[in-house]
């Protein structure tokens, strides 16, 4: 029969037995969360099999070297540096994220009028009688050179999607819709003024057929708003800001 273990030894290993267990088990209940973006290994295993699934055509291109050297790289998810958010959170009260919310309440678009009045990040002007949307989903922030100059720094990219119509007073939130559900929105905020520098809307048409992918990335040392969508048949997006214009402009797009 083999020796039982007593005395000190058998103390250690039995608390090293609990430790092992009570590690695998944190291991095993710890939720992923299901808003989860970036470079893991399932996103760019799905791209690369996705765009080798299909063929896309160059339609659009500021620089067409640049923009053919880019789809090669990004369909083998090959030097496409993912840039990883500072905060994620499921709500727009979650208590990290309302920290730097509430130094902005409302924010402005940089070009606005004085007068004009401001809106809260997670908004947007959904039709011309300036009826608001309102995002409800994976909230995102990031703080990055969005506009690839140095001079002036880092600023934070706001992220939400699940648009609904903006509830009256005392109202509760809608339903999203299907088609919203994948429609989300990047908005370029510099908190020292509560300005906006300007936005990107991604992720339209989705669906259960039409998975969605975008995301901030770098690429040859320059920040880029990519968006890999949906809507009839594939379509992707490469977007960076452009200080003159002060807006995000399309620099390569390609049409399945």
């Amino acid at each position: 029969m083999p020796r039982a273990i007593t005395g000190k030894d058998g103390g250690m290993r039995k608390r090293t037995l609990c430790q092992v267990m009570l590690g695998m088990i944190v291991m095993l209940v710890v939720p992923v969360w299901a808003g989860e973006v970036g470079p893991t290994n399932s996103v760019k295993e799905q791209i690369v099999k996705l765009l080798a699934s299909i063929t896309m055509k160059l339609n659009h291109a500021v620089d067409e070297k640049f923009c053919r050297q880019f789809f090669e790289d990004f369909r083998n998810q090959d030097k496409i540096e993912y840039v990883q958010p500072i905060i994620q959170a499921d709500r727009v009260d979650d208590s990290e994220l309302a920290s730097f919310l509430a130094k902005c309440p409302t924010v402005k678009w940089i070009g606005a009028e004085a007068d004009e009045p401001g809106s809260k990040l997670n908004t947007e002007t959904r039709d011309q009688f300036e009826n608001k949307s309102v995002g409800t989903a994976h909230f995102r922030l990031y703080h990055i050179d969005i506009d690839n100059d140095k001079r002036t720094g880092s600023e934070h990219v706001f992220y939400s999607d699940g648009f609904v119509p903006e509830p009256l007073p005392g109202e509760d939130l809608k339903e999203v819709e299907d088609l919203d559900k994948t429609h989300g929105r990047y908005v370029a905020v510099v908190f020292k003024n509560c300005m906006t520098l300007s936005g990107v809307e991604v992720g339209r048409g989705g669906a259960n057929a039409f998975p969605v992918y975008n995301g901030i990335i770098r690429f040859q040392g320059q920040v880029y708003i990519y968006d890999l969508y949906g809507y009839g048949k594939y379509r992707l997006n490469i977007q960076e800001y452009v200080s003159a214009r002060k807006r995000f402009e399309i620099v390569c797009r390609y049409w399945q």
